[in-house]
């Protein structure tokens, strides 16, 4: 009875190693296979030149306050002449996928994605950009906005990836000292491109009325977001807005996001 006991025991074991290690093996592939979609992607990186046309706001003083709030810059940038077409989304369109709308990059992070648009909010949720399943999904808009950015407030979800691809930094924004760093990111369309003016990062239930509607207006969204950011600067109220979303893990239901002014380049 004991040698059985004994058995069962080392059997039970060695059938939760062997559980244990196949969970682990799915992990790994699965980061790996975000990393050769990744790299794979490379070629198509917008490579035109981003530098910011929108005065960085003064950094915000230390302290212990649970919102930080600087002026906005003085005045919005002129638009910039761009070449009509941007080839770098033209051929991710053609050649990979043609739900692809544009790429968001936010520098000094890993966030430089392609992302997408969909009839739904669950087809990319776990599929790739060519529309295999993957762990990790793929960035795609909200299917309710629209893919030409014109609404006031366009959303762009992804996954809170542990090994911090895909949105697995937007959290790193909740520090204001790393907020104050990275004020800027770029948003390049086929047709256009927008500078992105970062002013907030809140933690909101994942069915909150004011930021996920495209529809919202100005006055409601921003004096939400002043209300509600743990980190926030005086955005100008006459840009519409990009609001990026992820889970977070601060409670059951809870989500990351990081707002930014819209300003056409």
């Amino acid at each position: 009875m004991k040698k059985f006991a004994l058995f069962l025991i080392i059997a039970v074991i060695a059938a939760a190693i062997a559980v244990s290690g196949f969970e682990l093996f799915s992990i790994s592939d699965e980061y790996t296979g975000e990393e050769q979609i990744s790299s794979e992607m490379d070629r198509y990186d917008p490579a035109i030149s981003a530098a910011s046309e929108v005065p960085t706001a003064a950094a915000s003083e230390a302290g212990t306050a649970a919102v930080t709030s600087v002026a906005a810059p003085s005045s919005a940038p002129a638009p910039i002449q761009r070449p009509t077409v941007n080839q770098s989304i033209a051929g991710l369109q053609s050649d990979v996928n043609p739900d692809v709308v544009g790429w968001l990059t936010i520098p000094g992070t890993r966030i430089n994605y392609p992302f997408v648009l969909a009839a739904d909010n669950s087809y990319y949720l776990r599929r790739d950009i060519h529309g295999n399943q993957a762990q990790a999904g793929t960035l795609f808009m909200d299917y309710r906005c629209a893919g030409d950015f014109s609404d006031f407030n366009t959303i762009i979800y992804g996954h809170n990836m542990n090994d911090k691809s895909m949105f697995g930094e937007l959290s790193m924004f909740d520090d204001p000292d790393f907020f104050a760093g990275h004020r800027d990111g770029t948003v390049f369309l086929k047709d256009r491109t927008y500078k992105l003016a970062f002013f907030a990062y809140m933690t909101v239930d994942s069915q909150d009325s004011v930021v996920y509607a495209p529809e919202a207006g100005p006055q409601e969204f921003y004096g939400y977001a002043g209300t509600h950011a743990s980190v926030y600067y005086e955005p100008d109220a006459r840009y519409a807005v990009l609001t990026l979303s992820t889970c977070s893990y601060a409670y059951n239901g809870a989500r990351g996001v990081l707002l930014a002014a819209l300003y056409p380049m």
